[in-house]
């Protein structure tokens, strides 16, 4: 009779769980959702030395109705050196637009972060039929910041 007893407790207290998802405490909508899941933050380096921090979105899989002819990258940044040029490559090939945004801008709602010390873009490549996307950040002091982004099939 115990067994059975706590068998039906502890068979109660997990089926109660499975039909939640981390997200749903924070009534996020699901733009939102897709944006935590696909944000990656990397350290800015320049010969192992930190000089920012760099954070990316894949938008075409976040807003995929709106971004879908190129491949497109919401990207903020902090850089303590304060880099004049910042290229961006994908998968080697210079970004086709790069677009620098202000801290308030249409895509503040997805990561719910905007500071003035930031740099914003919107950068946008051609797409190469690659279903692994390597996105660099380099800036003309010699510090870069990579991402490996694994496209849905």
């Amino acid at each position: 009779m115990k067994t059975l007893t706590t068998f039906l407790i502890l068979l109660t207290i997990f089926s109660g769980c499975s039909s939640q998802s981390a997200f749903d405490k924070f009534h996020f909508s699901k733009t939102r959702e897709l944006s935590e899941d696909s944000i990656i933050s990397q350290k800015l380096l320049n010969q192992n030395r930190v000089e920012g921090i760099v954070t990316t979105i894949y938008l075409n899989k976040v807003l995929p109705d709106r971004y879908n002819d190129k491949e497109y990258f919401y990207i903020y940044m902090y850089d303590k050196e304060k880099a004049t040029q910042v290229d961006f490559l994908l998968n080697g090939k210079k970004a086709a637009s790069i677009e620098e945004l202000p801290a308030q801008n249409q895509f503040t709602y997805l990561t719910s972060f905007e500071a003035n010390w930031s740099q914003y873009y919107l950068v946008s490549f051609e797409k190469d039929g690659s279903n692994k996307l390597k996105l660099e950040v380099v800036t003309d002091k010699g510090a870069k910041a990579a991402f490996v982004f694994v496209k849905d099939k």
